[in-house]
């Protein structure tokens, strides 16, 4: 498949470092399978390591000093004015609906957007009118600028990095400095049926059985959870989407009850 003719407008970029270079054989064998028709660049962003693909590009951005800092001379190189943004273990075990995904970012221009996430995750609600498969995600929501696989307007992320900062920084304190900017939305549903292949820098084990299926080995780097820190990890999991769905849910009956009200 040829490139779009919205494919200069987009990059994808892949966040990592040299610590998970053991991760990249994984998760390209993923990405590339289950999306070959990409129409998008692809970056992988490294510390000095690289990775031997035509079909990627690679951003080295020298020694690893903290997340935020590394990601943000990652995001300063991107020459398009939007980015698509993974982590490099997030798996991929579906086939990716391309023509979709291009509807979608359209949808975005569209709406002017600066953030559009492609996972319904957290879940989140406010239909936009005109454009069915979009939901809002309102200022003050939790997790607003969650880092899921979503459309990013380039300058906006780059706005809401802050040095020094985590990850977890950026999802939690991130999402209050996103209430100045307008834009946010979420797809209804999930575009990309994945899951996150390492917790706290070791292999999932639920992830086990799907890379024995698509006969792919865990290079030595990582090790794999133990039972017992894989069931802290899903009582983690599920303690977790319960206390958000539960703040989403109150929010939004808040904000039914205001606009009733008015």
């Amino acid at each position: 498949m040829g490139k779009s003719t919205d494919s200069h407008e987009v990059s994808v970029l892949i966040n990592s470092c040299d610590k998970y270079a053991d991760v990249w054989p994984v998760f390209f064998a993923l990405f590339w399978k289950y999306w070959p028709d990409c129409p998008y660049q692809v970056y992988l962003g490294t510390n000095t390591r690289t990775w031997s693909d035509k079909r990627v590009r690679i951003f080295q951005v020298g020694p690893d000093m903290n997340w935020a800092d590394t990601t943000i001379k990652m995001v300063e190189v991107i020459p398009s004015p939007y980015v698509l943004w993974f982590l490099e273990d997030f798996l991929i075990w579906e086939k990716v609906d391309t023509p979709t995904i291009e509807s979608l970012f359209a949808e975005m221009k569209r709406l002017d957007a600066n953030y559009l996430r492609l996972r319904n995750w957290p879940p989140t609600f406010g239909p936009v009118q005109g454009h069915p498969e979009i939901v809002q995600i309102s200022p003050g929501a939790p997790y607003r600028c969650a880092l899921e696989i979503a459309f990013w307007r380039r300058e906006v992320l780059l706005d809401l990095l802050v040095p020094g900062e985590t990850p977890w920084d950026m999802e939690k304190k991130g999402s209050l400095r996103s209430n100045k900017w307008p834009g946010f939305y979420s797809t209804r549903s999930n575009l990309f049926k994945r899951s996150n292949g390492l917790e706290r820098g070791k292999w999932i084990k639920d992830n086990l059985p799907g890379l024995k299926r698509e006969k792919i080995c865990i290079p030595p780097g990582h090790a794999i959870m133990s039972p017992r820190e894989h069931l802290f990890y899903f009582l983690r999991s599920r303690i977790y989407s319960f206390l958000i769905s539960r703040k989403r849910l109150v929010l939004a009956l808040k904000k039914r009850m205001r606009t009733v009200v008015m």
